[in-house]
């Protein structure tokens, strides 16, 4: 069976309020906007590439978050083909009877989900997973270490001309981990299935953890619980972009920045269970606006907030 690590970068709404949401995003939450892939060898070494970029036609302008991160741009895009061209020309470049292996799960339910938007005829191929091979040799079955922190570990440098968040550098990326792994006949166990992919509406709230109150609160803000917190679409730990305001002794409010999925409000409220303890649950909510200017605005008015509270002025 050959074995193909695969990598995506894929497109998101401006806004979950606009007219190509409304129309797609119960189906299509991403847009693929390119396919990355390298074919191995029975040892693991290189033989082919696969680079393709994807012109999309639900959301068709690039989301100046995902331009900034990917450094694909609109015009390169508009060049490009169609997914249902695209996707025919990397099936028939993978071969009949072959394994596509990935870093986590985030790719094959992006693509199972364009797959059957754009109702393609031929079926994706089995999909593993790389990450989770690596956690159990690393002997973290439970952490998921990203792709930059695994070539660390490794001690592999990145290429100056190979930038992360391109597909076809990161799929090399990934080649170059797996390349390491002791065990690699082992990654057959973690198949992948996708999973359904939508937008979390703001008035339907996602509780993400609650934790114990043994100790102040603000030393549980500012301990791995508060300051290591779970993109609410992918659940992937990101670090806070702004300290937590305090609005009432029972509720404070932060943001973070997932790198795929842009802006997102962690909520911390104080709550008492029946049993009389007290717990502080955690909540994450993406935002409706995910674009540079509208991420810079909300931080420098958090900035402003914290400044304001810090002087005790009323907030």
């Amino acid at each position: 069976m050959q074995a193909i690590v695969l990598d995506l970068e894929w497109n998101q709404p401006m806004t979950f309020r606009g007219g190509g949401y409304r129309q797609s995003g119960g189906q299509l939450l991403f847009e693929m906007i390119q396919i990355g892939a390298v074919k191995l060898n029975e040892n693991r070494e290189i033989l082919d590439t696969f680079n393709q970029l994807i012109q999309p036609t639900c959301y068709r302008r690039l989301n100046p978050h995902i331009e900034k991160i990917t450094h694909i741009t609109q015009e390169q895009l508009d060049e490009s083909p169609l997914f249902q061209e695209a996707y025919k020309a990397f099936i028939d470049w993978c071969g009949e009877d072959c394994v596509l292996l990935t870093w986590g799960c985030d790719d094959i339910s992006v693509f199972e989900q364009n797959v059957r938007y754009f109702d393609c005829e031929d079926p994706l191929p089995p999909i593993c997973d790389i990450q989770k091979l690596f956690s159990d040799e690393l002997g973290t079955p439970n952490e998921r270490k990203s792709l930059k922190r695994a070539l660390e570990a490794l001690s592999i440098e990145p290429n100056d001309d190979k930038e992360f968040h391109n597909a076809l550098n990161d799929a090399y990326y990934t080649a170059l981990v797996y390349a390491h792994m002791q065990t690699p006949e082992k990654v057959m166990q973690y198949r992948l299935k996708p999973k359904q992919l939508i937008h979390q509406d703001r008035k339907r709230r996602q509780t993400l953890s609650v934790h114990r109150i043994n100790r102040g609160v603000p030393t549980i803000l500012k301990s791995k619980f508060g300051t290591q917190v779970p993109c609410p679409v992918c659940n992937h730990l990101t670090p806070l972009a702004a300290d937590y305001c305090r609005y009432t002794p029972q509720r404070y409010t932060a943001l973070a920045v997932c790198e795929n999925h842009g802006l997102f409000y962690v909520k911390m409220n104080v709550i008492t269970q029946e049993d009389k303890k007290r717990y502080l649950e955690r909540v994450t909510v993406l935002t409706e606006e995910q674009s540079p200017a509208y991420v810079h605005t909300k931080l420098l008015q958090w900035q402003q907030k914290l400044a304001s509270q810090e002087k005790g002025e009323p907030s």
